[in-house]
């Protein structure tokens, strides 16, 4: 009888920890559950470095779960860490056929494309987005893979194939607004005025709070040479009865292009007034025309610090290009460094023209040489940063050329005081990358397709182009 009793309570000791494992188990995925849901939040408010220490938390408590993987990866790509997002995105494909699986691989695919663009692999990323759409499960993601497939056929070159990839979005969803609206900036790019305007216009009529279809408008009618069509465009945004918050804004914005400075500062600041944070950018639009730099910083400060989520990524380049004309260059520096933190974003482009400005205007040409050559590997049709690393490797070859005169002129006992002798007060960029330049940043920070023409965002921009659509279409996919 003792045996037996003592049998039972071995079995019964076992059930129980076997009960406790399991229990423990379910805490364990309990909690990373909670700090997957956690992670999330942050993540849709924008605070992107802490929603990655929350999903690292989540995968440390659970790595069998794919959608961890997804989330942080993701969120990797926000922060612009790339290759390590790849690998997150690597560890979570699952080799069995069923709808989970399907659904979480289609998401890393597109996961992975997103990472290969950031990292200017653009074939890649193609691979990785028709993989992604050769999965016939969620198709309300395929929008979004076409959009990124576009812009990166787009980038490197291939507008032909872009359009294509617009088009299939646009056939598998006729009513898809951004679908039109970013297929009409390539047309823009294109040069194909007509059908910009038709998409355009096929965007209101889906939407009449499309906003950024008023701008692709007037980009369109004025790229056309029709300057009274332009102005009537945006007549049509400035017209309407502005109740939100939002809606005073945009209809502030549209006065800012139309020079009806006034107007625009007056709408601004009921949009603001109304809990509106990116009226705040507009209105350091405003004092960056005025050529009020320090105005122009405490109101991009002010979104900066208020804004939940950085929407308007372009607020650091203008940041940075207020700061080169002030030569603060220092900070100039360190606000494009935080943008470029964001990862491949609609300032992205801007952004690393500017750190060629910022370099150029400090005299470290070979500083300047690097950076070009980065913007290069990023933008390899742009014919004009390609004169400008011409041009810079000029500079670097007239100032060896001075300095080895000079150290051959003291070893003569001679001095000199040789006209090749650059002031570090002297910008000497080339005309076609000075802080002189136009600035055509995209200043909402749309989603993907959305262009960003020839972004300088210094503060001698023609600020005003600063507020409309953008008629160049390097893209930023939808993350």
């Amino acid at each position: 009888m003792c045996r037996s009793r003592d049998h039972r309570s071995k079995r019964g000791f076992a059930m129980a920890a076997l009960l406790f494992a399991v229990l423990l188990c379910m805490t364990g995925c309990g909690k990373a559950d909670k700090a997957y849901d956690k992670a999330m939040d942050l993540a849709e408010e924008g605070k992107y470095e802490e929603a990655a220490k929350s999903f690292e938390k989540a995968i440390e408590l659970n790595d069998e779960k794919a959608e961890y993987y997804i989330g942080y990866g993701m969120t990797l790509n926000h922060l612009g860490k790339y290759k390590k997002a790849v690998k997150q995105f690597e560890k979570a494909y699952q080799e069995v056929d069923n709808k989970i699986s399907r659904k979480n691989n289609k998401q890393l695919y597109y996961g992975e494309a997103l990472a290969y663009y950031g990292m200017h692999k653009y074939d890649q990323a193609i691979e990785r987005c028709t993989d992604a759409l050769e999965i016939k499960d969620q198709a309300d993601m395929n929008g979004n893979i076409y959009a990124t497939m576009a812009v990166a056929y787009q980038v490197s070159g291939d507008s032909e194939n872009a359009l294509d990839s617009f088009n299939q979005l646009i056939k598998d969803n006729k009513k898809d607004v951004q679908g039109y609206l970013q297929r009409g900036q390539l047309y823009l790019y294109m040069g194909e005025e007509e059908s910009a305007l038709s998409d355009f216009s096929q965007a209101l009529q889906l939407d009449k709070n499309c906003y950024d279809a008023y701008f692709g408008l007037y980009d369109a009618y004025t790229q056309a040479g029709q300057t009274d069509a332009a102005k009537e465009s945006l007549e049509m945004l400035t017209g309407i009865h502005a109740k939100s918050a939002e809606q005073k804004m945009q209809v502030g914005r549209a006065y800012f292009v139309l020079d009806e400075e006034d107007q625009a500062v007056s709408y601004l600041k009921d949009a603001v007034k109304n809990k509106c944070v990116e009226g705040n950018y507009y209105l350091g639009m405003v004092q960056m025309a005025k050529e009020d730099y320090a105005s122009a910083q405490d109101y991009f400060e002010t979104y900066i610090k208020e804004a939940a989520a950085i929407t308007i990524p372009e607020v650091y380049n203008q940041m940075a290009g207020c700061l080169i004309e002030e030569r603060e260059y220092d900070q100039a520096a360190e606000y494009l460094e935080k943008g470029l933190e964001l990862g491949v974003t609609s300032a992205y482009q801007g952004l690393l023209k500017n750190q060629v400005i910022l370099c150029e205007r400090q005299q470290d040409f070979a500083a300047a040489k690097k950076a070009a050559k980065t913007y290069l590997e990023a933008y390899p049709e742009d014919t004009a940063m390609q004169k400008e690393l011409e041009f810079i490797k000029t500079r670097i070859k007239k100032k060896k050329a001075t300095s080895e005169n000079a150290d051959k002129t003291a070893g003569d006992g001679q001095t000199t005081s040789g006209e090749d002798s650059t002031s570090n007060d002297q910008s000497t960029a080339s005309p076609d990358v000075t802080a002189d330049s136009t600035s055509t940043t995209e200043p909402d920070g749309a989603s993907a397709g959305q262009s960003t023409a020839e972004p300088t965002g210094t503060a001698d921009a023609q600020a005003a182009s600063d507020a409309t659509a953008p008629a160049d279409a390097t893209a930023t996919p939808m993350q």
